[in-house]
């Protein structure tokens, strides 16, 4: 009797021992599939717009900040050549396309930007800001810059970090009736002390293309050229760039928790932005071979 129990005992060890070890390959597996998790692809969509409606600026002291960047992203139209680049969608097919053409029929809006792109966001990590220039361009600087960081926690996060402003050009420009705009005059100088240093910046820059040009230029050319030129020298189109002036400078610095699907509405009485954010499949296939 014992002998016929030990002989039914052994299979029944096997079949454990064996349960055990396949037990333990699925458990050591199931960490890379959780890293695998943490990335993951979201389609988002924004509409940026200006508020057409007057409105009573607030004498803010605002100066424009663009520290530049460690890390930033850009939208190009075609296909991404670097990391650092996301490609647009196409217009017609993006969720907000609906919300796009009421807005440009609406006489009390003008879009700026209608972007959508393919982002990976990696769970529990600082976003990497999406650099915005929209609108008209003023010299080296947009009606409309600024950032947009999204990341992805328990919920996905946007921070909206965006300055509109007017820009006028310095030769129609009336220095002292800006300087005296409000009280802080010292902000005023500040932004006058950083354009000085952009246009001396551009100055060099400018000196030593026109001395490597005419160091390796025939002579009697560089002189037909100069004579044919409509610009006088001190309407260079690069110095022109630095004579710019923002004024009524409005800047929106907020923070939305976000679900996927929803449309959310972030707005400023001088501007605004829509954006919505899904799930959606990488634009590439993993281990394609």
């Amino acid at each position: 009797m014992k002998a016929i129990k030990l002989k039914r005992i052994k299979p029944v060890l096997t079949f454990v021992l064996i349960s055990l070890i396949s037990i333990n390959q699925v458990l050591a597996v199931e960490p890379g599939n959780n890293d695998s998790e943490a990335v993951s692809w979201y389609q988002i969509e924004i509409i940026l717009f200006k508020n057409k409606k007057e409105y009573e600026q607030d004498k803010e002291h605002i100066a424009i900040d663009m520290t530049p960047l460690e890390q930033k992203l850009v939208l190009v139209s075609g296909k991404p050549m670097v990391n650092s680049q996301l490609q647009r969608l196409d217009p017609s097919e993006l969720k907000l396309n609906k919300s796009f053409k009421a807005m440009t029929r609406s006489k009390d809006y003008e879009v700026l930007e209608f972007a959508g792109w393919k982002q990976a966001l990696i769970k529990e990590q600082p976003g990497i800001p999406l650099v915005i220039t929209s609108g008209a361009q003023h010299g080296k600087h947009h009606e409309l810059e600024g950032k947009l960081t999204f990341r992805r926690s328990r919920y996905l996060h946007l921070h909206a970090d965006l300055y509109m402003a007017d820009y006028t050009q310095g030769a129609n420009f009336n220095l002292q009736s800006w300087l005296l705009e409000d009280d802080n005059v010292a902000t005023r100088i500040s932004q006058l002390h950083n354009n000085r240093l952009e246009q001396s910046t551009t100055e060099d820059n400018t000196t030593n293309i026109l001395l490597s040009n005419s160091s390796n230029s025939n002579p009697e050319t560089t002189t037909i050229e100069q004579e044919s030129s409509d610009l006088p020298a001190t309407l260079d189109p690069a110095l022109a760039e630095a004579t710019y002036i923002a004024t009524n400078i409005a800047h929106m610095n907020e923070t939305r928790r976000m679900r996927s699907g929803e449309i959310h509405y972030l707005d400023h009485p001088k501007f605004g932005l829509l954006v919505t954010i899904e799930p959606t499949d990488p634009p590439f296939v993993y281990n394609e071979r």
